[in-house]
């Protein structure tokens, strides 16, 4: 049974812009199902590239690129994709990361400029690494 409201998060990256994090289950029928990670900015003139995939590391020794699922949030058949905002498909998180050590994420961003940097703390990084683990 889906969640009636979905875990979401404020983070800031290591340039001090604000983001929206949401971790969810495709509800959409028309694309697979699955967990989902929606990246919303929060200032107005980021733009994500939505070629290419998010990538995730422990600090450590693991590193996970998530395919990039921005396509799931437009109707079917529209082209233009939200600047600001991205979806990624987080069951690329094999193995599952472990739930004591935060999460770095690199935002692909579009038009060349550096990628975004988010350090996940201990909540979104449980809830990840749990929802990876029931995979």
């Amino acid at each position: 049974m889906a969640e009636a409201s979905p875990p979401h998060w404020t983070l800031s990256d290591a340039a001090g812009q604000r983001w929206g994090l949401v971790l969810f289950e495709q509800p959409d029928p028309a694309y697979p199902a699955g967990p989902r990670l929606r990246l919303n900015a929060l200032e107005p003139g980021q733009r994500i590239d939505h070629q290419r995939p998010l990538q995730v590391d422990d600090g450590a020794a693991q590193q996970w690129q998530l395919p990039n699922r921005s396509e799931e949030l437009v109707a079917a058949g529209e082209t233009a994709l939200p600047p600001g905002a991205a979806q990624f498909d987080a069951a690329g998180l094999v193995p599952p990361p472990s739930d004591r050590r935060p999460l770095r994420l690199l935002v692909p961003m579009a038009d060349g400029g550096n990628d975004a940097s988010l350090m996940l703390g201990a909540d979104p990084t449980q809830q990840l690494a749990r929802r990876a683990a029931e995979l």
